[in-house]
């Protein structure tokens, strides 16, 4: 902690609110290298010695290493469920958000320019990763910011001060996300937000909700999971307060799982709709096709 999620603030001074990096600069690899340093807490719920493994993706030699795979794949399996989930929202919503999430437009170039756009994800990712250290050495006891600012370690009620200063930055994090993205929709353009590549059809309303049920249900029982294998252990020795970085890490190691099963039917859905559109123009009148059948 801080909560996850709040970690992207601290790179949206690179992002434009057209979703755009500033520069060359790639603002999924910021997002996602943002988060990069927590992925094996999730993993954790399911991978023994993934919180253990923390302590290397949130040093300068991890920052450097895994967290930029750890970067490329959270990117990875963003473009592979964008599309599919963007499915779920009304259309309004949809187009807005649309091109907002995909950001710049990038074409494949010469092998010269597809070798510096790899390094600038690169770049991109151990910002990401860097900002996320950084903010966690002033908010997490034993950290080295703390000891850099020994006041941070004092004792207030309970807890040190860094535990209020951690929830406290997350909260105001998480306030500033939620700005950032109501400004950046508000000027969003609609133009291309249906553009090629989008795998899914238009989906009633109940249908829309069906499919959203899986990742409900995944978050809730990887939240319950997670909690549980903590209550097992610590028991009633800590407070209720202190369960909720399990519940947490449990409900994103369940996000995964739940994300891949509503993007997959999406996608399925999507393919069977191109296929029926393909056999119905393929039966229309006035046709090649259409009219030597009939005339067979």
């Amino acid at each position: 902690m801080p909560f996850t999620l709040s970690h992207a603030a601290a790179v949206l001074p690179l992002i434009r609110r057209t979703g755009a990096a500033r520069g060359p600069l790639v603002a999924s690899a910021l997002v996602a290298g943002s988060f990069a340093p927590d992925v094996t807490y999730y993993a954790g719920t399911v991978v023994p010695g993934g919180m253990a493994f923390g302590a290397f993706t949130h040093s300068l030699p991890g920052v450097l290493t895994v967290d930029v795979l750890l970067t490329a794949g959270l990117v990875g399996g963003w473009l592979l469920v964008r599309e599919p989930l963007l499915a779920l929202l009304p259309r309004a919503a949809r187009e807005r958000l649309g091109a907002f999430v995909r950001g710049r437009p990038r074409t494949p170039g010469p092998v010269r320019e597809r070798t510096a756009s790899a390094g600038w994800f690169v770049a991109s990712a151990v910002l990401g990763s860097v900002s996320h250290v950084v903010w966690d050495a002033f908010t997490h006891p034993g950290r080295w910011g703390t000891r850099l600012l020994p006041a941070l370690n004092t004792v207030v009620g309970d807890r040190p001060l860094a535990m209020y200063l951690q929830y406290a930055t997350s909260a105001l994090a998480l306030v500033g996300i939620g700005w950032f993205l109501w400004s950046a929709l508000r000027v969003a353009s609609a133009a291309g937000a249906d553009g090629a590549g989008t795998a899914a059809p238009e989906l009633p309303v109940r249908l829309r909700l069906l499919l959203t049920a899986p990742v409900v249900l995944a978050v809730l029982l990887g939240a319950a999971y997670r909690t549980l294998r903590a209550y097992a252990v610590h028991g009633a020795a800590v407070g209720w307060f202190d369960y909720l970085p399990d519940a947490l890490f449990g409900a994103g190691a369940g996000l995964v799982p739940g994300l891949l099963i509503s993007a997959g039917a999406i996608r399925l859905l999507g393919r069977r709709a191109r296929r029926g559109g393909a056999a119905a123009d393929g039966g229309a009148p006035g046709r090649p096709a259409g009219a030597g059948a009939e005339a067979a």
